[in-house]
This record gives structure tokens, sequence and C-alpha cells, in this order.
């Protein structure tokens, strides 16, 4: 009996050891294509980050990411144990690379995808039918930033639409923000500008705009975590985010950061393959 006392004690304070982190860094970006970050946002994660502090013993900073160029070059170098992360291009490529583990996604974007904004009458049903609409026109197609997860799913489906159709991908003409991307086609610079904003579609459409095809889906606001810190800890982790919309008091953690559903799981094997869709 005492030595399986003894047993218990020793697996209890090697758990806890294989838990315990000191200073921990969580990134969080939430893109460059809305007007979104700041110190507004460091604040709405700070909740979260104290939570992750508790749950890994140790202290974790919050900081918000801007330039997608700091976050590549960071993630690369494994400077961050935990990210939260707006662009699947860029929480990609870490997980494809086996330095970081995608742990959960938000529930509420599953399913982003570019839709190509228009006031042209054609319907393409089909790749090929839309490399031919686009071909046609020698006017370039509206985009936002240029590595933008948005300008990825517009790339990518150009891509298909031109090997479809074996017609020449137009060229692109890049904006900065998603809500500048309708003003491109009213204005008369593009005759098709694409955007993942749904609130942007709504309005477009509304407004008697078409749109012309959309992209493929993938899942954006991942958060991804270093292998380094151990399976334990990743486990910890991935049980936090997936359960924080459980409770009152993780829905108003949720509420903070504009995520009120919360979190779900996604394949990571599912995940690494749109590496390849997307050109990666």
């Amino acid at each position: 009996m005492l030595k399986n006392l003894l047993l218990a004690l020793l697996l209890s304070v090697a758990s806890n050891a294989a838990l315990a982190q000191t200073n921990l860094l969580f990134a969080v970006n939430e893109g460059v294509t809305y007007r979104t970050g700041g110190d507004a946002a460091k604040q709405n994660y700070k909740a979260i980050g104290d939570d992750l502090g508790k749950l890994l013993r140790g202290k974790v900073r919050v900081e918000v990411i801007g330039e997608y160029a700091t976050l590549e070059k960071d993630l690369a170098a494994g400077t961050y144990d935990i990210a939260f992360i707006h662009p699947t291009h860029i929480a990609l490529a870490p997980v494809k690379k086996g330095s970081y583990t995608l742990v959960a996604t938000s529930k509420a974007h599953t399913g982003y995808k570019a839709s190509f904004l228009t006031n042209l009458t054609a319907q393409p049903k089909t790749a090929e039918e839309l490399g031919k609409v686009l071909g046609a026109n020698s006017k370039p197609l509206g985009s936002p930033d240029t590595n933008s997860i948005t300008a990825w799913l517009i790339r990518a489906t150009l891509r298909d639409a031109a090997t479809a159709s074996k017609q020449k991908q137009p060229a692109l003409k890049y904006t900065r923000y998603q809500d500048s991307i309708p003003f491109m086609v009213t204005a008369g610079f593009s005759d098709v500008a694409a955007t993942a904003s749904e609130a942007i579609v709504k309005e477009w459409v509304a407004g008697g705009g078409k749109v012309l095809t959309t992209s493929r889906a993938v899942p954006i606001k991942n958060v991804i975590v270093s292998n380094a810190l151990g399976k334990e800890a990743i486990a910890a982790v991935r049980t936090y985010f997936l359960e924080l919309s459980s409770t009152a008091e993780g829905q108003a953690k949720l509420e903070r950061i504009g995520l009120k559903q919360g979190f779900v799981a996604y394949d990571q094997n599912e995940y690494v393959a749109l590496a390849t869709w997307l050109g990666l």
C-alpha cells in the first residue's frame, strides 16, 4: 500500500513537472486586412493569457503581432510558445514543418472563403467556365493585401480556373483592407474583386451586386502550440480552448475577443493538406 502511494505521488510530481513552464509567450494576430489590433486587442486576450499561465504553471506574456513577416520569422525560430493566428497560411507553415501542433480553430470560421464580387452577368458553374470569363476581361482583379489569407485563396482559385480553361490568369490589383474591395468594382478599377468579409458580401448583394464565384473554404483563427512544450502541455492547452465556451466565465472571455461561439478541433492531417492547394 505504501509503495503504491509513493508511486502515485511520484507520477503526480512528474505530471506537474511536465506541465510546469516558466516564462511563456502567447502571440496574437487578428489579420492585416481588418482594422483591429493594438493595445485593445492585447487587453482582450489578457484573461486568456492569465488562464494559460495558471494552467501551465508559469507566466504568460501576451503580444499582439501585426506584421506577417514578423510572425513568419518568429514562428520559424520557435519564438512563440502559443499562437492565435488569423491567417491559415501563416499558421500552416510551422505545423507542416512539425514544430507546432494545431490544437483548435474558431468554430465560427471553419468555412472562411473568398467571394468574387462583380457587376458582370456571367454565372460560371465550373472552374473552366470561370477561367474563360476572367480571361475575357482585361482589367486586373481586385484583392486585399498580397499576403493576406484572402489573397492566397484568390490566387489558388485563379490558378485552378486558369489550368482548367487553359487561359492566362488575370493580373491582380491589391489594396490593404477588405472594406476597399467593393469600391474597386464600383469605381471601375476592376470588373471583379474578391473579399472574405461576410458583412461586405451581404451588403454588396443587398445593393444589387453579384457574386461571380467563391473559393474553397479553409479554417482561420487557429491556435497552435510549440511542440517544445511537450505532449501534456499541448493537450492541456487544447482542452482549455475547446472547453472555453462551456462556462459563463469562459463565454465572457470569448466575447472579449469576438469569438462567442468558441473553438472546435480540426483534423491536423486535413489542415496540413490545405498547404498543397494554397501553393505553400
